[in-house]
């Protein structure tokens, strides 16, 4: 064989390993969170709201003091065990009030929690003597649905959840899942909202959506055209192509040197 004919062999390899090489990046690269690129000045302009009250919660509230006589009549909305006080908590009326001991109907909707905390604190100084109000959410929850590796509705005790640990929590995204386009479906002041968010874009973290809301519910599309195989199953192919193109082109080295 000719010597010409070895070196057209050589290029069409080394053309074939590189068109494959592309290939899989392409493939991988499209699996990378925030990997396009983003305002790098919006980091300070993000803001964590905390989530407001609304009629349907369930709020544990728990009031302590350094006289446990005097705290006992004002936790009604708990049962008590060998370790304390245990929450049933207190549901928030349609009309946006709870029942309180004492105090009778509180306005608590539209309110955080920390503002909850504050408004009992200083209404129940006037009872006890340095009281410390504690509260919490009992049935904040939101779901996570489609082409997650755990679809399903999560509880989330503090209230306070941002899109990525939801998706984190259900499992994560899947190989076959819509990162650039994920809806967030969102009850408020009596309408329903829907709202996408881009996993591929740095400016996911000013998005109006990344922090969720009580009962949002997270869907993600599955892609129209699959990912035939998962990243590991790809860099394995690739590398076992690339070890027998590379037998193959030190072969035609070979033969080329003994033709000279």
């Amino acid at each position: 064989m000719k010597i010409g004919f070895w070196k057209a062999i050589i290029k069409i390899v080394a053309v074939f390993i590189l068109f494959q090489s592309c290939k899989t990046e392409n493939k991988l690269g499209s699996l990378v969170y925030f990997n396009q690129p983003g305002d790098s000045l919006l980091a300070a302009t993000v803001k964590v709201n905390d989530p407001v009250i609304q009629p349907g919660d369930r709020i544990s509230i728990i009031v302590s003091a350094l006289d446990p006589a005097s705290v006992a009549a004002f936790n009604l909305g708990s049962t008590t065990s060998t370790n304390g006080p245990i929450a049933t908590g207190y549901v928030v009326e349609n009309d946006g009030t709870i029942t309180f001991p004492q105090l009778g109907k509180v306005k608590v909707a539209g309110i955080t929690r920390k503002e909850l905390v504050d408004l009992l604190t200083s209404r129940l100084a006037v009872y006890i003597t340095n009281p410390i109000v504690t509260a919490q959410f009992l049935n904040f929850k939101i779901s996570v649905l489609g082409e997650v590796s755990r679809p399903g509705t999560i509880n989330i005790p503090d209230g306070r959840v941002t899109i990525i640990e939801a998706l984190g929590l259900a499992g994560d995204l899947t190989n076959y899942s819509r990162r650039d386009n994920i809806m967030v479906i969102r009850e408020k002041d009596g309408r329903r909202e829907f709202g996408s968010v881009n996993l591929l874009s740095r400016n996911i973290f000013s998005s109006p959506y990344f922090n969720l809301q009580q009962n949002d519910v997270i869907y993600v599309e599955l892609t129209k055209g699959k990912i035939p195989d998962d990243d590991q199953s790809l860099v394995r192919k690739l590398a076992i192509t690339t070890s027998i193109v590379s037998v193959i082109t030190t072969v035609a080295f070979l033969i080329i040197n003994l033709t000279k």
